[in-house]
């Protein structure tokens, strides 16, 4: 049976292909048209594929049509790259390499060189593929072929991306770039800024993102590719999303959804419709959100769509663990948590972990949330050695190939000094040797007090990263004990005592967690510290205060030593729970803080609300321990706050750099 079915694979398929076109009357076939089908089906039907274009290659040898020839070798080799015959895929990539170098013919070469790049990147070998793409880029220049060039510059920039390696992807997005707007190439240049946008994703940079989005955005609508403008429509509603500005991303979002309307439920809404639900839920409401997340779990159920699934699900526990669904925000969770231990995706599996561990928390079932959090630890202590790992190898691969780029300078030097005469041989053989035993001992050296110098920072480094992580897990626990008391007080004065405390440890413990997972530096992110510090705080109150009283943060992308952040932390604490507790009626209102860098050597700090304003016993209140506390940190950042009734009460600090 198996023999049959080889027969009928081999022979007898392709032997009916050539009867439907005509090829069996003796009528001359027509090679274009064979590639045509080809190409037609290229990406839908892989062996018809292979099939048409393998008739065209070999017609295309009898009647000697060179191009044919090299279009139908190109098109086999990456149909079968895509079907996962990698070895077939390689040997008619290496047919047409062959016959390019053979006829000297640059752009050809370069296309070859590009399709072994293509293979290599299917099959994830993406360091193979980088070196192919850049051998094609050489032809290619010698063509002059610029929008060839500039796209394997925009193929490399997606390797790089995917080997984390965002600053050179980017080098090779903006020459990219730089060819597309010398050719006006609009549309290729649009996909550029996206791919542009979507490394400054990785990086966390959104406002980079939202810059280049926009630009590929104003490129797409003028080209009226309605397609293309949805997509980037939901990268900008993504990237207002992640910067925590639920207005601005609902806006896109709901445009993208709109031009995509027509599509009814296909996959390509899942993710807009969770990015909208995370929307609403961030804006409180819950019922909007749970519209959008269970529609788009309907429809990733239905193509298949596993991790969007997991990722829907934990949006969903999330969602009714905010609303005290206890037993719905647990079966959605338990879906997130066995499917990325099904997919290995220990990243989804940490942030289950999280959910599970705040809904145990939440419900007051402590040992249960201890569990989840030590098993969410784990997983990020992993990661992190995961990537120190990574780097380490990076750092050995650049090592291993300057040693092999020392050895061929070695090699060429010995070549040509068997050109000379013996005595002059002689001579500098002796005169390499005594230089060499000059350098050895000189890298000997060196190398013993590089060594030394690593050992003791390395050393110095790991009793830092230690430190930070006791401190991390001390003020953590203490910070549990603060929240377990609070949950079992009934005297609300004691609970509020308690619940400053707490924000307080939260304050330094989110400092202390910053150093612990990069102990390469002791410069705070104020950007993303500030807003995780605001938004836990906000967290603690709970209740309709949590509900009814928005955040509005601008704060810009700068850095600052630790010490100092300790105490702008400490200083945003008091004072935005200050707002909390005394600004507002029940009615609600907006708390706003604001850092920025008007000049290289100062900082402005403004915290304010919009509330009822400063009371006249301020003086007295001024006594209190918090405030006593901002004063305190005030001096020690060589500042003086200052503090005035502006529609509610503001705050203002320059602190010096």
């Amino acid at each position: 049976m198996d023999i049959l079915n080889r027969i009928a694979k081999y022979l007898l398929i392709p032997l009916i292909t050539s009867l439907e076109l005509g090829y069996a009357q003796n009528k001359s076939p027509n090679v274009d048209s064979l590639l045509k089908e080809a190409e037609k089906s290229y990406g839908h039907d892989v062996k018809r594929t292979i099939y048409s274009a393998q008739l065209a290659y070999t017609y295309s040898l009898k009647e000697d049509n060179i191009l044919i020839e090299l279009k139908s070798l190109k098109l086999i080799a990456i149909s079968y790259a895509a079907g996962g015959d990698f070895k077939n895929a390689y040997l008619f990539a290496a047919k047409g390499l062959k016959f390019a170098q053979k006829n000297k013919i640059d752009s050809l070469i370069g296309i070859f060189w590009e399709t072994n790049g293509y293979i290599d990147y299917v099959r994830d070998d993406y360091d193979a593929a980088v070196i192919n793409y850049k051998n094609a880029i050489k032809f290619y220049k010698k063509d002059k072929l610029e929008k060839k060039i500039g796209n394997t510059y925009l193929d490399l920039g997606i390797l790089e991306q995917k080997r984390s390696k965002f600053e050179t992807a980017n080098d090779y997005y903006f020459k990219s770039a730089d060819k597309f707007l010398k050719i006006k190439d609009t549309s290729d240049l649009a996909g550029t800024y996206n791919s542009i946008a979507l490394c400054y994703v990785s990086l966390k940079n959104y406002q980079k993102a939202l810059q280049y989005n926009k630009k590929a955005l104003t490129i797409r609508k003028n080209l009226n590719d309605n397609a293309l403008v949805a997509q980037t429509l939901n990268n900008i509603g993504f990237a207002f999303k992640e910067q925590n500005q639920p207005d601005s991303s609902i806006f896109y979002l709901s445009e993208c959804l709109m031009m995509r309307s027509h599509v009814k439920d296909s996959s390509i809404l899942v993710l807009t419709l969770q990015n909208l639900g995370s929307c609403w839920k961030i804006k409180g409401n819950f019922q909007k959100a749970e519209s959008y997340i269970l529609r788009s779990l309907t429809i990733a159920t239905n193509y298949g769509m596993k991790e969007e699934l997991a990722k829907g699900n934990l949006d969903l526990a999330e969602l009714y663990t905010a609303q005290k669904r206890y037993k719905e925000a647990l079966t959605a969770v338990k879906i997130t948590e066995n499917t990325a231990k099904a997919l290995k995706l220990p990243e989804l599996l940490m942030n289950a972990y999280a959910a599970e561990f705040n809904l145990y928390r939440q419900q007051g079932d402590y040992k249960d949330a201890l569990v989840y959090d030590t098993k969410r630890d784990a997983i990020k202590d992993t990661l992190l050695t995961i990537a120190k790992d990574k780097a380490i190898n990076e750092l050995e691969i650049k090592y291993q190939t300057n040693l092999k780029e020392k050895d061929i300078i070695a090699l060429n030097l010995q070549n040509k000094l068997q050109s000379k005469t013996v005595g002059e041989q002689r001579a500098s053989i002796i005169a390499l040797i005594i230089a060499a035993i000059l350098l050895l001992a000189l890298f000997a050296i060196t190398y013993n007090n590089f060594r030394i110098k690593n050992i003791a920072n390395a050393r110095i480094q790991l009793l830092m990263k230690d430190l930070h992580h006791r401190v991390k897990n001390n003020l953590q626990i203490l910070s549990s004990l603060f929240t377990m008391q609070i949950d079992s007080l009934n005297d609300e004065n004691t609970k509020n005592a308690l619940r400053e405390n707490e924000s307080r440890l939260a304050s330094m413990n989110l400092i202390h967690s910053k150093l612990y997972m990069d102990n390469t530096t002791t410069e705070i992110e104020m950007q993303e510290y500030l807003t995780k510090l605001l938004h836990h705080i906000k967290g603690s109150f709970g209740g309709d205060r949590d509900r009814n009283i928005t955040l509005n943060v601008d704060i810009e992308p700068l850095k600052i030593e630790a010490d100092k952040a300790v105490a702008v932390g400490l200083i945003v604490n008091e004072l935005t729970t200050n707002s909390f507790k005394y600004a507002f009626d029940d009615t609600g209102g907006e708390i706003f803080l604001s850092l920025k860098q008007p000049s290289k050597s100062k900082l402005l700090l403004t915290i304010g609300d919009n509330g009822k304003g400063m009371p006249d016993a301020y003086e007295k209140k001024s006594s209190s321990f918090g405030l006593k506390l901002v004063k305190l940190m005030a001096r020690q950042l060589s500042s003086e706050l200052k503090v005035k009734n502006d529609n509610g009460t503001v705050y203002k600090m320059e602190i010096g750099v």
